[in-house]
């Protein structure tokens, strides 16, 4: 009976021993099975390199080549297009070679109008100038110009910078013509007169000219402002300013020098015989004329004194000035002297 009970615990313990290696088997398995699927690792997919396509370039119209050596635009084209300033490229025999978008509006053309063509304004790399410049609309454009040298390969080129200073230059001229110009009379004022006597005198010596200058005095506006109110003082010096308008020429310079002090500087040309006669003759006849119309007691009169501008002698215009003023006292004098 014992015995038979060993054989049966010897087969229940190696059928258990059995089980156990099968469970470590399995386990075994499982383990290589895992570690195998952790070993195999999925490959790396590589990135494919960017395309790197070049910028599209500005397509420039046949018919308006801002490069006569290129129909086709760069970036370079795009960054002067929007420049706030018009571009020109001149080379040194003078012909454009490029325009930008600014400068046909500056120039009011096309580029393929211009390019090719003779640059009409002046290049000057040493200053700035102002220029003006009208299309066909006769619309007229202040612009101011630069240049500077530069080179392209072995060939000069003159870079041309042109800047709308239209609205500037009118303020300018504003600015100037009050600061040149007698309020009251709308005559030159003593600076304004001066200027423009000078450069006229300038001109007559080159063109062998005759000039003559006549200083006038109003006669009696002190008188006139006691009697009759300051006011009717001004309107006298008015009445004066539009007598010697209405005597004078279109080149003939008019200006109220002082209080009662008027100058003309009047134009004789080449034939100079009798002009400056002729002028004060006319002046005495518009002053009756205007005088005769008047209706109040005080009349308009005045001294007048002559000098003449020999352009061979080419006296100063300070020294015509003093003999005129010189001679229109010696007037003032003598009708003083008659009453």
């Amino acid at each position: 009976m014992k015995g038979m009970t060993r054989v049966a615990s010897k087969k229940k313990s190696a059928v258990k021993k059995k089980k156990s290696a099968k469970k470590a088997g399995a386990k075994k398995s499982a383990a290589r099975s895992k570690s195998g699927a952790k070993s195999k690792k999925s490959p790396k997919s590589k990135k494919l390199p960017k395309s790197r396509n070049p910028p599209a370039k500005r397509t420039m119209k046949k018919s308006s080549p801002r490069d006569a050596g290129s129909e086709n635009g760069s970036l370079m084209d795009v960054i002067l297009d929007h420049s706030p300033d018009g571009i020109v490229a001149v080379d040194r025999k003078g012909i454009i070679r490029y325009v930008n978008a600014i400068a046909e509006d500056l120039l009011k053309d096309t580029a393929g109008n211009m390019v090719g063509q003779k640059f009409g304004l002046p290049v000057d790399t040493h200053r700035s100038q102002d220029v003006r410049i009208s299309g066909e609309d006769h619309k007229e454009t202040v612009a101011e110009i630069r240049a500077r040298e530069t080179k392209m390969g072995r060939e000069k080129i003159f870079i041309v910078s042109l800047r709308d200073v239209t609205e500037r230059a009118s303020l300018e001229a504003q600015l100037r013509a009050l600061s040149d110009v007698d309020p009251l009379t709308g005559l030159l004022n003593r600076r304004g007169f001066l200027e423009a006597a000078k450069r006229q005198l300038n001109l007559a010596q080159r063109q062998n000219w005759g000039m003559t200058l006549f200083f006038l005095d109003l006669d009696g506006l002190k008188w006139i402002n006691d009697e009759f109110g300051h006011l009717e003082g001004d309107q006298a010096l008015i009445e004066t300013a539009t007598i010697l308008r209405k005597t004078v020429r279109g080149p003939d310079i008019i200006g109220r020098f002082a209080g009662d002090e008027f100058t003309v500087l009047a134009f004789e040309g080449t034939e100079r015989s009798d002009s400056s006669i002729k002028i004060a003759s006319r002046l005495r006849k518009n002053l009756e004329e205007h005088n005769a119309r008047k209706r109040v007691d005080r009349k308009i009169s005045f001294s007048i004194g002559v000098a003449s501008f020999d352009p061979v002698k080419s006296p100063s215009l300070e020294i015509l000035i003093d003999e005129a003023d010189f001679k229109m006292y010696e007037e003032k004098r003598q009708k003083r002297c008659s009453r």
